[in-house]
């Protein structure tokens, strides 16, 4: 006789369900597209898509046999484009070493001995940090999307607010929305007007009414250098904007992901350059409080590592705000293996400096040929001195029927079909509606790719727009790479005098 259990009988039974947050992330898109990683464009695969639309100082990989050239002390890249393949090179030739806390827990919650030492040299030697950077004033993690998702769970409760100036970076909205519920309030300025004292008169406006909308501020969020616009912040707005929320007790988060990634530029021979908010005396200069200001950090814009996954707060007079962190910051505890390459890089004496330098000088170039094509064309685009994009105004541009022919009705389905062409066309363009900017028909033009790629970019904007072809393609051979890389290298090697 058998001892086995009956067959339990087939019924028919409900589906597990998700939570109310879960639903609320199934109809929620992607901060990024799964066809930029699906379909990328490369020698092997040229009909793939360019992204010239997702900040990345980056190229995609060559075919070609790698060629290596001197670069001071470490191997130079095929193709100096931008800073990628410099930094593969430069974490080969140094092979740092791990040491025995590199495979525990390591030797803070928040980060590690290593990196409050790498960051405490460089917001010291390029950030002009008014206070050296302790231990207790980092908590670090695995990007700055999720540092801030964690500060904002500690300062704002569901439903409360964040002010932050129109356009803004989109993933803002998934630091704040995501698992908080947190609002961020857009605040629409006088075009021209974003980088001026002029705007906290809109902010006052903005955190009146969503006071009466039911919507309590909590803080104000800053992005200095700005994204998507490219400008930097002066010391006297900056103060402004601490008077501002010492007045109605608020905090100042400032995001300054982009601070080494300024150049100088014709274009824009009086632009601001970067003023760090660590770099001020807020209590003296503005009345304001220091535990009320924090500022962001990490590797992934002005280290062209995005997929090294670090950033940190740095608030260095606030041990509650700290310590509420702290108890939950092992969630997003960065990799050893991450906070030794990036760590190693900030603490070489050579490669650091190199680095900064060769970067500024590659931007401003890449930069240089964005507004060239731009302005063959006549498309009119916002100035800039930061960042790895240009804002480009497409409004002439927008089609009035789509590919079936049908009308359409509103600048917003304008905008929607131009980026639709562009993806048909082999490449993506960021739509400036998805960084809130009130008006549809501008885009965010990333210019900090491979020489030849970003040239086969602006061929195929080109047709996408219906211009007049003003772009020829040609990769780059061995002997083209090597030169291009002397004249850089001996550029790089004058501003280092």
């Amino acid at each position: 006789m058998s001892s086995l259990a009956p067959p339990i009988a087939c019924t028919e039974s409900m589906a597990p369900i998700l939570s109310t947050r879960g639903m609320k992330a199934l109809a929620r898109p992607p901060l990024l597209r799964c066809a930029v990683f699906e379909n990328q464009y490369s020698e092997s695969n040229p009909q793939g898509l360019i992204n010239i639309g997702t900040a990345e100082n980056a190229s995609p990989p060559s075919l070609s046999p790698p060629v290596h050239v001197t670069l001071g002390p470490y191997l130079g890249p095929p193709d100096v484009s931008l800073m990628t393949d410099w930094l593969i090179n430069f974490f080969a030739t140094k092979q740092l070493p791990m040491t025995y806390s590199d495979f525990t827990y390591g030797t803070a919650l928040g980060g590690s001995t290593r990196l409050f030492a790498a960051l405490r040299h460089l917001t010291s030697n390029y950030f002009d940090a008014r206070i050296p950077i302790e231990r207790e004033h980092v908590i670090a993690g695995s990007g700055c999307g999720s540092v801030i998702d964690l500060l904002v769970s500690c300062i704002a409760d569901a439903g409360d607010g964040i002010l932050v100036s129109k356009p803004f970076y989109n993933g803002f909205s998934a630091s704040f929305e995501c698992r908080n519920e947190v609002v961020p309030v857009g605040v629409e300025l006088r075009e021209g007007f974003e980088a001026g004292v002029e705007a906290i008169a809109a902010f006052e406006e903005a955190l009146v009414q969503s006071e009466l909308n039911g919507v309590q501020i909590r803080a104000v969020m800053l992005c200095n250098p700005n994204n998507p616009l490219g400008f930097c912040y002066s010391k006297e707005v900056l103060l402004a904007y601490c008077k501002f929320v010492e007045k109605h007790n608020l905090h100042l988060i400032v995001d300054e992901i982009y601070a080494l990634s300024t150049f100088a530029t014709p274009d824009n021979p009086t632009a601001q350059p970067f003023v760090s908010i660590l770099s001020l005396d807020t209590l003296r200069d503005a009345g304001c409080q220091p535990s009320r200001i924090h500022a962001i950090y990490g590797s992934s814009k002005d280290w062209s590592s995005n997929g090294l996954r670090i950033g940190a707060l740095i608030s260095q007079a606030n041990p509650d705000l700290h310590a509420a962190m702290e108890s939950s910051c092992l969630l997003m505890k960065i990799s050893s293996a991450a906070d030794i390459l990036w760590s190693g890089l900030l603490l070489d004496p050579v490669g650091l400096p190199t680095y900064i330098n060769l970067n500024r000088a590659l931007l401003a170039e890449s930069y240089a040929r964005a507004v060239s094509f731009l302005k063959a064309h006549s498309i009119p685009y916002r100035l800039s001195n930061a960042g790895h994009f240009i804002f480009i105004d497409l409004r002439r541009h927008l089609p009035s029927h789509n590919a079936q022919g049908k009308l359409l009705a509103t600048p917003l389905e304008q905008e929607e079909e131009l980026a639709a062409r562009f993806n048909r066309g082999g490449i993506i363009v960021a739509r400036g509606t998805a960084y809130c900017m009130p008006v549809p028909g501008w885009f965010r033009l990333t210019f900090t790719l491979r020489k030849d790629y970003f040239e086969l970019a602006l061929q195929r904007l080109e047709k996408c727009l219906g211009l007049a072809p003003t772009v020829s393609v040609a990769f780059k051979s061995t002997e083209d790479v090597k030169d291009r890389t002397k004249v850089v290298i001996e550029g790089v090697q004058q501003l280092s005098l």
